[in-house]
């Protein structure tokens, strides 16, 4: 645990209720010699000059860095060999910087070469997984940490450094007839299309696109207007139109010259449609290995080969990037092999959005919400909302990322922010309510709302304890006077099911509410309160499977990760 002195307002606060502290993951994912994940954001993981950044060619003659293969595909692994180092010491480290000229304190990450059993003989090795980051790389070998001793040759990564598409995923709108593409890459001033139809041959090229970055200078605070801040690229945005509903389609993203392998997706199915079909919930990822995050991906890659899965819907807490910017990439890299073939749809975490100052620079444009019973700091690390916004383009149908609805045959699915004022009166609200006024019954008799922060939860938790009493007292009789049928949450570190309960009592019109956060971050510890209508509650990884059966029937099953099995399940009945 890190002293008190190098915690940020956010952590102190966390801990002291009870919460854990979660390490920033270094770009390597390194860890301790006890196997605990290497903290990037520790004020003593940077090096720090004055640097010497002119090797001293007479001295080390015999220094070389060399890095193989050099080229690599995105997360892929190289060797990084160095031998004929003059007077190796224990503080000697391999920075790796991306692009190669970048600043010598804002190296991605540092190898220890202590962690080679050669070092002290001035030559070892060390294996790592590389990232595409959009430009050539290189990793540079400092003495003591400032002296500059050898440069390895460049990294580059295969399909172009530059244009290669990346992070491709997809995004319904509220037409079953429109598709959205998004990938990123390095600015491309020409070329960008994507090709679809229904078989492979495609046949059909969508040319018109939009492209925006945004810099560290747009976002709210430290560390991400700071040292964690690393180029995003150009992040493109494809609307594929007058598409049939409910049908296969193929398709290929990018440029002429760098376009994606060709994958797929199935259009929406329209409001009122009786197909039954199937899709997943979860919060709160990160990325972890086994049985985390990385393994929830690997099982919803999976569920959409076994159980036709629809859509994935990630309600807060998405990437943990926290203000270190690569850890985007990395994320995205995990979820592409699913969401690139079905929709991603996302809601806005206090992880994602909070923050304490620069709120001029918050996209959202609304009051900052800060309650005195509202414990929303400095979570975001600074990012505000701005990569989240950039990354992800929801239906247009309330405030960007942060409120929208939209129908899915016999569902109508409501997202709002529980990092904005929700209170009656505010705008949130108000839409809230239009929103819900309007639903059509006929074609969608489940509605089912949901945010970050849960308005039920049982574990215990002082501060986020008050946050769900002020959600029910605020916006609880809204979803029961319109007949809402099911609550989607996260927050908490655990998964937690309740019966149909309304103003904390279990009664037959009430609203079943499910908590679903745990897909990878580090699980809570905390113990649980007493409460009559919590019906089930568990503490292992797993994720949410939805099984809309019929126009009366919904079938929802708790899957935990380590055992790839269902451990809790409920039918949602009209």
């Amino acid at each position: 645990m890190k002293s008190l002195g190098l915690l940020t307002l956010c952590t102190f606060l966390l801990l002291a209720e009870g919460k854990q502290y979660h390490p920033i993951p270094t770009f390597f994912h390194q860890r301790d010699s006890h196997g605990k994940p290497l903290d990037a954001n520790r004020t003593d993981f940077h090096l720090k000059g004055p640097f010497v950044n002119q090797i001293d060619i007479k001295n080390n003659l015999e220094a070389s860095l060399k890095v193989w293969p050099e080229e690599v595909e995105n997360a892929g692994q190289v060797t990084i060999l160095w031998e004929g180092i003059p007077n190796p010491t224990s503080g000697d480290r391999i920075g790796y910087y991306c692009p190669y000229y970048d600043n010598p304190a804002h190296g991605l990450d540092y190898i220890d070469v202590t962690k080679s059993p050669t070092w002290q003989e001035g030559y070892g090795y060390y294996t790592v997984k590389l990232y595409n980051m959009r430009s050539p790389c290189a990793f540079r070998y400092y003495s003591g940490g400032k002296t500059l001793v050898a440069i390895s040759n460049k990294v580059r990564f295969t399909n172009g450094d530059a244009f290669a598409p990346l992070q491709v995923h997809l995004a319904m709108t509220i037409k079953p007839t429109e598709m959205r593409v998004m990938w990123v890459a390095a600015k491309v001033d020409s070329g960008i299309k994507v090709s679809y139809g229904k078989t492979k041959a495609l046949g059909t090229t969508q040319t018109k696109f939009t492209a925006n970055t945004y810099k560290a200078s747009d976002m709210c605070e430290a560390n991400a207007n700071t040292t964690g801040f690393w180029d995003p690229g150009y992040i493109y945005d494809v609307l594929l139109t007058d598409l049939e509903p409910n049908t296969r389609y193929y398709y290929s993203c990018g440029t002429e010259e760098f376009m994606s392998p060709v994958a797929n997706f199935t259009t929406p199915m329209a409001a009122g449609d009786k197909t039954p079909f199937n899709y997943i919930v979860y919060g709160d990822m990160g990325l972890e290995p086994f049985p985390e995050g990385i393994e929830t991906a690997k099982l919803v890659r999976q569920e959409i080969d076994d159980n036709d899965v629809r859509f994935v819907y990630h309600h807060g807490d998405i990437s943990y990037a926290r203000g270190y910017a690569y850890i985007w990439d990395q994320w995205f890299d995990l979820i592409q092999p699913y969401a690139s073939l079905i929709p991603y749809m996302v809601g806005v975490g206090n992880h994602e959005q909070d923050h304490m100052n620069g709120h001029e620079h918050d996209p959202s444009n609304q009051p900052n919400f800060h309650p005195t019973w509202f414990n929303g700091y400095t979570d975001s690390g600074g990012e505000c909302g701005v990569p989240t916004v950039h990354r992800f383009h929801m239906p247009d149908n309330g405030l960007k990322l942060y409120w929208y609805s939209y129908d899915y045959g016999m569902v109508h699915m409501v997202v709002f922010s529980t990092e904005h004022d929700y209170r009656p009166g505010s705008q949130q609200y108000k839409w809230l309510e239009n929103d819900l006024k309007n639903v059509d019954r006929k074609k969608t008799p489940f509605v089912i709302v949901s945010g970050h922060r849960p308005m039920y939860c049982s574990e215990y938790g002082p501060v986020d304890y008050k946050t769900t009493i002020h959600m029910q007292q605020y916006v609880e009789d809204l979803l029961y006077e319109h007949k809402v049928d099911l609550g989607l949450w996260a927050h908490y570190h655990s998964y937690e099911r309740t019966c149909k309960v309304y103003r904390n009592e279990c009664r037959e019109d009430g609203i079943l509410h499910l908590m679903i956060g745990s897909a990878g971050k580090q699980l809570d510890s905390e113990k649980w309160y007493k409460k009559e209508w919590s019906a089930y509650h568990d503490r292992n990884y797993g994720y949410g499977r939805f099984s809309v059966k019929n126009s009366t029937h919904i079938f929802f099953e708790f899957v935990q990760d380590s055992i790839d099995k269902v451990v809790d399940s409920v039918w949602i009945t009209k």
